[in-house]
């Protein structure tokens, strides 16, 4: 009975230590982590996808929290992430879009989340973006948007790579953002999840021959995530 007891509690322990890891993963639920984890976030969102705005030394251009522009794109672009057609959806619902535009998010996501939406040439539309947009509250509402996109290929990366440090897991987001989540998964798999060798490859797109743009990138991962500075994050 008392090894029962026993093996009971350690049973408890390890339920408890998954729900803290998930939790803290996710930013939420008041994880023990969440500092780490939102600090970890806003420097893989701004600082490797956004491209540190475009204001950075590598060069080449970047994306902005204020950001707002057709882009070739009559549905609107906007924010950190360039959010467009799909994505606008998301945004939709981190907002309050009856204060700003006067209309549902249900609505919004029906009539003013596609390419085609013309979303873009309605001036009421773009002064309640603006508007949102400027607010410096809702730059972290923006990172998580973004997040959400990027999570699965941090949580492939971390049970199936086993992948632990905070720089693995931004190459996680930075790739996964040019080839998608499967993209990612798919191309660490096939290097036995070496998170150098893929970040290295990358430059190369996988031998598709070599990319200013994610040489840039590659750079930003190493400028915010040292090699000689990892932090394990798990």
């Amino acid at each position: 009975m008392k090894k029962f007891f026993t093996y009971l509690a350690i049973g408890s322990l390890f339920g408890i230590g998954a729900g803290l890891l998930l939790a803290s993963r996710k930013g939420k639920g008041g994880g023990l982590f969440k500092g780490k984890w939102d600090k970890f976030w806003e420097k893989a969102i701004y600082g490797v996808v956004a491209h540190e705005g475009g204001n950075s030394e590598v060069g080449g251009s970047g994306k902005n929290y204020t950001d707002l522009h057709d882009n070739d794109n009559k549905g609107g672009t906007a924010g950190i992430c360039h959010f467009a057609s799909g994505g606008l959806a998301d945004l939709y619902r981190a907002m309050p879009t009856e204060k700003l535009f006067g209309k549902s998010k249900e609505h919004m996501i029906k009539h003013y989340a596609d390419s085609n939406s013309g979303a873009y040439n309605n001036k009421w539309w773009r002064d309640g973006m603006s508007l949102w947009l400027n607010n410096p509250a809702n730059n972290k509402i923006q990172i998580d948007v973004c997040r959400k996109k990027r999570q699965d290929a941090v949580d492939t990366a971390i049970k199936e790579g086993n992948w632990r440090t905070d720089r693995q897991l931004a190459i996680a987001v930075g790739i996964s953002n040019s080839y998608g989540n499967g993209g990612f998964r798919n191309k660490a798999r096939a290097r036995n999840w070496d998170a150098e060798r893929i970040l290295n490859e990358y430059v190369n797109k996988f031998g598709a021959g070599h990319s200013g743009h994610k040489e840039r990138r590659k750079k930003l991962i190493d400028k915010w995530f040292p090699i000689n500075k990892q932090k394990n994050m798990i």
